[in-house]
């Protein structure tokens, strides 16, 4: 994260937030960057590094749980509410009034949400590998929405959030954090026996059985030696809490308190997934889709990648933002 001055916030409700920087036109909106599970801001650096030449504005801020920010325990602590309202004052100690809001994986629903809670403070939004979702306001039922995903699918999308979302997830996944890393950034046949297969992120974690090819940019060495010590030193306390948040229904208990009318997202929205993504498949957004949610959606066709898109791709990632950047904000 050369390319950016780090800072820290601590917020109003006593939370310190590390985060980064790059200046730009003010004119135009600030690129508010959120990472997904278990990342944290530098994932971004080979996309928005490059991104500086748009003269947009840029933040992209460790996000709650991960890496200099601060590591609650208590799921209800990542409520949507309560954990926007700290992306806000992040944006209000930088002076960005306006922002274009871009996540990936958990950061996707992060981008979302943002919105969805500030909808006078984003003017774009930009959604890697897991697609829109709209406001929960029916309580969130795991069984139930395995049994769904399988019926539309062939198979349980959530099935490993019965590790993930369990009391003893954390202890589980860092007694276990290179056979994570090889799971998650493996072949997409290897990401869906291991993340779909019933029982079978549970039985992988305690048995270590299953083939595996890693891909190009998870070959190398230090950049798995990185992942390993990070999680090591930070645990899955904090970021596990991402998944109890909703299996316990702390999401569904603010969202339900949402006006209706901000599900539709009336500005440009791109959607980028990868083809050999299958755990997370952008039909998922079809609903949302058809219920008339997204009429701007720019859903550019898969790239050709698994689930970390700006890991495999940065360089396609990056002339696909730059051209819809241009598009709608030059």
């Amino acid at each position: 994260m050369d390319a950016f001055e780090k800072k820290t916030l601590k917020t109003s409700r006593g939370y310190t937030y590390t985060y980064y920087v790059a200046e730009g036109d003010k004119s135009l909106p600030t690129l508010f960057f959120q990472h997904g599970w278990p990342d944290h801001a530098a994932m971004w650096k080979d996309v928005a590094g490059p991104l500086r030449s748009t003269k947009h504005p840029i933040i992209i801020p460790d996000l709650l749980g991960y890496a200099g920010t601060d590591k609650p325990t208590d799921p209800a602590e990542y409520k949507w509410d309560v954990m926007t309202k700290d992306l806000i004052e992040i944006m209000d100690n930088e002076k960005a009034n306006k922002v274009i809001s871009i996540g990936h994986d958990w950061g996707s629903a992060s981008a979302s949400r943002l919105y969805h809670y500030h909808p006078d403070r984003v003017v774009g939004l930009v959604i890697l590998n897991v697609g829109y979702m709209a406001p929960s306001r029916e309580p969130f039922d795991l069984d139930t929405m395995n049994k769904a995903t399988e019926q539309a699918f062939g198979y349980p999308l959530f099935s490993y959030w019965t590790v993930f979302a369990a009391d003893d997830g954390p202890a589980l996944l860092k007694e276990n954090i290179e056979l994570m890393y090889n799971a998650m950034h493996s072949g997409a046949d290897t990401l869906k026996k291991i993340f779909t297969g019933t029982n079978a992120m549970r039985e992988y974690l305690t048995t270590g059985n299953a083939e595996f090819k890693l891909r190009p940019y998870a070959q190398d060495p230090q950049f798995k030696q990185a992942f390993i010590e990070r999680m090591a030193r930070d645990g899955f306390e904090g970021p596990q809490c991402w998944y109890k948040a909703t299996a316990q229904n702390f999401q569904t208990q603010c969202d339900s308190k949402l006006p209706e009318g901000v599900d539709k997202v009336d500005f440009p929205v791109l959607y980028i997934g990868g083809k050999d993504d299958s755990v997370f498949r952008p039909e998922a957004m079809y609903p949302a889709i058809q219920a008339g949610l997204l009429p701007k959606l720019e859903q550019t066709e898969l790239i050709d990648a698994a689930h970390w898109v700006m890991y495999d791709k940065p360089g396609e990632l990056v002339t696909r933002l730059e051209a819809w950047l241009k598009n709608h904000y030059a």
